[in-house]
């Protein structure tokens, strides 16, 4: 019983944490996964230096890896510096195809972002990734992730009641021996 009041303040934050982040998948779903409007993207157009898909390890504390992956367009526009746009792995590999045998393309992506995140492509004057194709793909993916939200919740809900009662039994036990020693 000790270990558990030991810890009492490390389930309620955890269980805090835990209420939190799944308030924010739902949140993200309820949003539309978190896409920009279209309005405030930046163009670029040019031609594609380069695609590539790629993918970044990580190793873990105790053992094991995690991978991500992402596609990298590189633009070269007509003049200025080569800018490299990042889509998901949720858009086809058949699009990605696409903008790299396009001549020229038109790309919208977020310049806010640290990773330039493309949300539209138009290559050789074609539709090739429309906005609102990106869109639902982000829609899909933010759902997918929400699903597990209500589980989480009521794990989170279950710590923090367990840490709070926790706490609050320890605060009794030393206000007694305070008493006590009164």
């Amino acid at each position: 019983m000790n270990f558990i009041l030991g810890y009492a303040r490390y389930l309620l934050l955890g269980g805090l944490a835990l209420l939190g982040f799944g308030g924010y998948l739902l949140y993200q779903s309820a949003t539309g996964g978190g896409i920009p409007q279209e309005s405030a993207l930046a163009v670029v157009q040019g031609e594609v230096a380069g695609a590539r898909k790629v993918t970044v390890t990580k190793k873990r504390r105790r053992g094991g890896e995690s991978h991500s992956y992402y596609y990298e367009v590189d633009v070269q526009p007509q003049s200025g510096d080569k800018l490299t746009v990042r889509l998901p792995t949720l858009v086809p590999e058949s699009k990605v195809q696409d903008m790299a045998n396009a001549d020229t393309i038109q790309v919208s992506y977020d310049a806010t972002s640290s990773n330039n995140d493309a949300y539209a492509v138009q290559g050789d004057g074609k539709e090739i990734l429309p906005y609102a194709q990106m869109a639902k793909y982000m829609q899909e993916d933010a759902d997918r992730s929400s699903a597990e939200a209500p589980l989480m919740m009521g794990a989170g809900l279950l710590l923090a009641i367990l840490g709070g009662l926790g706490m609050r039994w320890r605060r009794r036990r030393i206000q007694a021996a305070e008493a006590v020693a009164a």
